[in-house]
């Protein structure tokens, strides 16, 4: 069985975690000085073996989780809120969903800033494999602020087995869903990707300056979203909850089938195309209580924290 992980922005993959590019910026109107510091060269990814070889670890355990953290960079009263977080995650996803799992389920906390890791590339992602969560601290994004998503994935881990790489669509689904229960339970207060802003701000700023669409989600495999993606799929689905009910969001994120147009149109009513269109029709008007200024200190602020996602 392959490894599912996370890719850098959080969506649960299979096979290794790609190193992140990067590398000096250049613009030709600058004249070139020497460098005054040493050229930093781009992260490099290792596997969650090597992670687990490299930190020195402590351990707590709740009823539901076995959370194993970096004992260097956590304090003692971080581990308790972590562990705190994600018994009330478990709590609440399972009144929405029903599904659990039934041993407790191991959870990596680590800060990528340790001296451990220098050089490499960590990123939040759910391990299929070892059926075990890792959730990352740096200096702009909380461990906390993906632990809804992880621990969604892992209460359906037979399901994700079953479908995440191999059911056209399914990805997308699962991934919308996470960021729905996310947005929903309210947690942490800067979950990814919305971080806090309100997701109709969101959508209408990604619909407008960037001409996204859902329909290039579905219906082909979808597992290589960038963060941008998510927070669409997020909001659309929050969208769906409110007109639809939580309900019929819930019971479509149990499907068993390929995510196609036809699908959204036996579970509500309309294809995708229609509910999209109603969406963005529906996005200037759910605005109104807003002013500009509001909006586009909102929409900056998520920009601001996005950012580090696009090109991790």
């Amino acid at each position: 069985m392959e490894t599912a992980t996370h890719a850098a922005d959080g969506r649960v993959i299979v096979g290794s975690i790609h190193a992140a590019s990067g590398g000096a910026l250049f613009d030709p109107d600058i004249v070139v000085r020497a460098p005054r510091v040493i050229t930093t060269r781009p992260h490099v990814a290792i596997s969650d073996q090597e992670l687990r070889a490299r930190v020195q670890w402590d351990h707590r355990t709740s009823p539901h989780f076995a959370l194993t953290f970096d004992r260097v960079a956590f304090e003692e009263r971080q581990s308790q809120s972590l562990l705190g977080t994600l018994e009330a995650a478990y709590n609440q996803i399972f009144h929405f969903t029903h599904e659990s799992f039934a041993d407790r389920f191991h959870v990596y906390a680590i800060d990528h800033h340790a001296a451990s890791l220098l050089g490499c590339s960590v990123q939040p992602h759910f391990n299929l494999e070892e059926q075990a969560i890792y959730l990352v601290e740096t200096s702009r994004h909380r461990a906390e602020s993906d632990i809804v998503r992880q621990v969604t994935h892992a209460m359906r881990t037979a399901r994700v087995a079953r479908h995440y790489q191999q059911t056209p669509g399914w990805a997308a689904l699962e991934e919308g869903f996470g960021i729905f229960l996310s947005e929903r339970l309210a947690i942490t207060e800067e979950a990814f990707p919305l971080y806090g802003a309100q997701p109709e701000v969101i959508a209408h700023h990604l619909t407008q300056s960037q001409g996204m669409a859902l329909g290039e989600h579905w219906p082909s495999p979808a597992t290589n979203l960038q963060a941008d993606q998510l927070a669409l799929l997020g909001a659309f689905f929050l969208y769906l909850g409110d007109t639809f009910s939580d309900d019929r969001v819930v019971a479509f994120s149990k499907s068993e089938d390929a995510i196609t147009p036809e699908t959204f149109q036996a579970c509500f009513g309309e294809s995708l195309d229609e509910l999209e269109y109603g969406w963005i029709q529906r996005l200037p008007v759910s605005l109104m209580a807003l002013t500009q200024s509001e909006k586009d200190a909102m929409v900056l602020k998520w920009e601001q924290a996005i950012e580090g996602h696009r090109h991790s």
